[in-house]
């Protein structure tokens, strides 16, 4: 059933429809080439919702998790920075922009490497924690058109778990290439949805569509979208993998969406299997086994890094 809406700006946004739940239709947009959800909600609703009321009910808990799993968070982290310097080759200059920095864990990690690093965070309470107390350079605010070239020029731009959130994920990356220097780069990770082993779930084990969750992501990206996006805005894709599959779960017994306590006994098997492959030195073949995931387009979040060839 193809479906169509019309944004304020005149956009015509039509497609496939997939899925209605909450009110809202997800579309494959044919204009935007990605999957979302109609109506688009207003920009200034989607920031009061993220400046002012997300993270007062999610922040406690969300900076203990990260805490307590700081070590395995860690691995990921410093992958990502080594993937970095590998691309960047025998660049001098490492100045890195997170946006979307949340309580600032990965720059922090990038600090101690010996990277300038500059966050842009509108949650308050996760802007306290990064500056207060990590004491990092991050800017309460939201990026955005308006103070998009105010942050400076950077050979990196970092955004975890952002651009599901954003009403106009292609003016986003726009805004990014803009102050993103030639030869630098652009890492997106993004949740891996309406992925081969979500569909399986759904028809062999009549779960729901549970990663739709229309009020906190407006997106809904895999690997075809979002080097697509990349390639839109002139940026060559030079880098995919994923997270591990945790859908691979549900098939083996442990069903994990909506139960809080079989969710936290897989995520301490994942971080055991990852732990055991950083402790014996062998990354390497994670990153190949996770990259193989990338191809088959599994994993639940799913990790590309572009270069800005101009």
């Amino acid at each position: 059933m193809n479906k169509n809406w019309t944004d304020k700006n005149g956009t015509d946004h039509s497609g496939n429809m997939l899925i209605t739940k909450d009110g809202f239709d997800v579309i494959e947009c044919t204009h935007c080439g990605l999957k979302h959800v109609i109506p688009l909600v207003d920009q200034h609703v989607q920031e009061d919702f993220y400046g002012e009321q997300f993270y007062q009910k999610e922040i406690d808990n969300y900076i203990k998790r990260h805490q307590e799993d700081f070590a395995w968070w860690s691995i990921d982290h410093n992958e990502k920075y080594d993937l970095f310097e590998k691309y960047l080759g025998g660049s001098q200059q490492k100045d890195i922009l997170d946006i979307g920095s949340g309580p600032g864990f990965f720059l922090k990690i990038g600090k101690e490497r010996g990277w300038n690093v500059l966050g842009v965070e509108p949650g308050k309470p996760a802007y306290e924690y990064s500056t207060n107390v990590l004491g990092l350079n991050v800017k309460h605010e939201f990026f955005s058109k308006k103070n998009h070239t105010e942050f400076g020029k950077f050979n990196v731009i970092h955004m975890n778990n952002v651009l599901e959130h954003v009403v106009n994920p292609i003016e986003m990356m726009e805004l990014v290439k803009e102050i993103l220097l030639p030869g630098g780069l652009i890492c997106i990770s993004s949740p891996n949805d309406f992925n081969p082993l979500q569909l399986m779930a759904n028809k062999e084990l009549g779960k729901e569509p549970w990663w739709v969750v229309p009020r906190h992501h407006i997106n809904y990206f895999d690997s075809k979208s979002l080097n697509g996006l990349f390639a839109r805005v002139g940026i060559q894709s030079v880098y995919e993998t994923t997270s591990f599959p945790l859908e691979l779960f549900m098939f083996m017994g442990e069903d994990y969406v909506g139960d809080n306590v079989v969710g936290k006994s897989i995520h301490n098997k994942r971080m055991l299997l990852e732990s055991h492959f950083n402790n014996s030195n062998n990354n390497s073949l994670k990153r190949q086994i996770y990259n193989k995931f990338a191809e088959l387009c599994i994993g639940r979040e799913i990790t590309v890094i572009g270069m800005n060839k101009k």
